[in-house]
């Protein structure tokens, strides 16, 4: 049967190859196809070694610890911690980890420099903050001992920036140590008065004491008496200021002087209702010839209407000053029948 299947199972290369005899396997130790090569070379610590690639990760950490903020390794559990003073109250900051050495840096670098500029402005802050600091610092060290994270391992991560002793931060500091060198210098007494009784003379040591119930007697002293400085001022000049005159008061002045309750009297002799240049004169209110009484006083003004507020008020005398407005005036008056 020449379309029929061929002798056997039916696999046409059952019997062999039709190319020819198959090529022998390799030999061991050596790399082919489908069999597994020499194992590599030791390789240095935290570098990658070779055959891990095309999709194949590298091998995990042995602890199985990886930074919490990138994912790399080699990683190790430390707890990094802040301080913020708010004048009455504080808060209390921590990240644990675990943290490479790339990302440790930086946190603890960040918080740190927070603390120094923001650790010291409430009273428990001067105790907590200092304290923060050193628990830091036994981290930091913690940190500092790991190598590098293995390249190929981790994604991104912190900048660890400029160290601390770089950063304007530093500057906080200052404020704990001024307060340190205040309190020293309060307690030694070098902030305070200097008495007389605390400087020494040289002199003779005393061989000898000798001590007595009784008290001391009080030194007295009279303090000298000094003459008082005579000294006489010269006179004080004298200057006459001249009346200010307007061409609505009187010549005397008078009106200038009139108050609530005294009566005027227009010389003018007018009977007209407005007289722009009235000559009026301060009269007792027994006198038949006064005509009008102060009702109210108006300061620096010369409106008129403002006698409106007095229902007494049936008329009004305006002292008007052109260069000095403050020394304006109205009487509100009331005519006498």
């Amino acid at each position: 049967m020449p379309y029929g299947p061929p002798p056997g199972d039916g696999n046409p290369y059952a019997g062999g190859s039709p190319y020819g005899p198959p090529a022998p396997p390799p030999p061991p130790g050596q790399p082919g196809y489908g069999y597994p090569s020499a194992p590599p070379p030791e390789q240095p610590y935290g570098a990658q070694p070779p055959g891990y690639g095309y999709g194949y990760p590298p091998p995990g950490p042995a602890d199985g610890r990886t930074c919490r903020l990138c994912g790399g390794y080699p990683a190790v559990n430390a707890t990094v911690r802040g301080h913020q003073g708010l004048v009455l109250a504080y808060r209390m900051l921590r990240m644990h980890g675990p943290f490479c050495r790339t990302c440790g840096t930086a946190t603890v670098r960040d918080m740190s420099a927070r603390t120094m500029a923001q650790g010291w402005w409430s009273p428990a802050s001067l105790i907590l903050a200092p304290i923060t600091l050193l628990m830091n610092l036994a981290a930091n060290g913690r940190i500092k001992r790991l190598p590098p994270p293995v390249p190929g391992t981790h994604g991104p991560q912190l900048d660890p920036g400029v160290p601390l002793g770089r950063r304007p931060h530093l500057v906080g500091l200052l404020v704990p140590l001024s307060l340190v060198v205040t309190v020293l210098l309060a307690a030694t007494g070098a902030l305070g008065p200097k008495n007389d009784h605390d400087t020494a003379y040289p002199g003779p040591a005393p061989t000898g004491f000798t001590f007595s119930s009784k008290p001391l007697p009080m030194p007295t002293f009279t303090a000298p008496t000094f003459p008082a400085p005579s000294f006489s001022l010269p006179p004080m000049p004298s200057i006459t200021v001249p009346p200010v005159t307007t061409p609505s008061d009187s010549s005397d002045g008078a009106p200038d002087s009139a108050k609530v309750g005294d009566c005027l009297r227009n010389e003018n002799g007018t009977s007209e209702t407005t007289d722009n240049h009235p000559k009026v004169s301060v009269l007792p209110c027994t006198d038949s010839k006064a005509q009008y009484k102060v009702v109210y006083k108006y300061f620096a003004t010369s409106d008129e209407k403002v006698c409106e507020k007095q229902p007494k008020a049936d008329s009004w005398y305006t002292s008007k000053h052109p260069n000095l407005p403050a020394l304006d005036y109205v009487l509100c008056l009331k005519q006498l029948t």
